[in-house]
């Protein structure tokens, strides 16, 4: 897998690049009051609403506070069809993880993580967890109908 790496929350992950739409700088996020917790807002993407996640809540962690301007990656699912967005610390570089060395994730029981987490992969002196972004779409995909 070829993957774009970021840091979020002090720990490294890494997605599928081909999945990337793009990284957003700067970004103005609106807060959406009635939304799901894990949900941090939209933002416009040429013309689109995109919803901003919250990585920390994903993983079933307190969110820390968010201002108004930050920075995400924003994703596609594989259909092309839905976008969505990740806020993260800082992106990283492009990564090649050998597929034959991604493991399942060691989950300790009862966390969330589980649903958007695929594996964990060491490349370099780097251990990153594998972010599975059709999962986290089609959660919430589910949940909003």
């Amino acid at each position: 897998m070829k993957g774009l790496s970021f840091l979020a929350g002090g720990e490294f992950f890494a997605a599928d690049v081909t999945r990337v739409q793009k990284v957003a700088r700067k970004m103005m996020i609106t807060p959406v009051p009635t939304a799901q917790s894990a949900i941090v807002g939209i933002t416009n993407l040429k013309g689109r609403v995109i919803t901003i996640f919250s990585l920390d809540e994903l993983l079933g962690r307190n969110r820390k506070e968010i201002s108004d301007i930050a920075t995400a990656v924003i994703f596609k699912s594989r259909d092309g069809y839905d976008q969505m967005g990740l806020l993260i610390d800082k992106t990283g570089s492009l990564v090649d993880i050998d597929d034959t060395k991604i493991r399942p994730p060691k989950l300790a029981s009862g966390t969330e993580e589980s649903f958007c987490i695929s594996g964990i992969a060491e490349s370099g002196d780097k251990l990153y967890r594998i972010i599975d972004i059709d999962s986290i779409i089609n959660k919430f995909r589910r949940e909003q109908k």
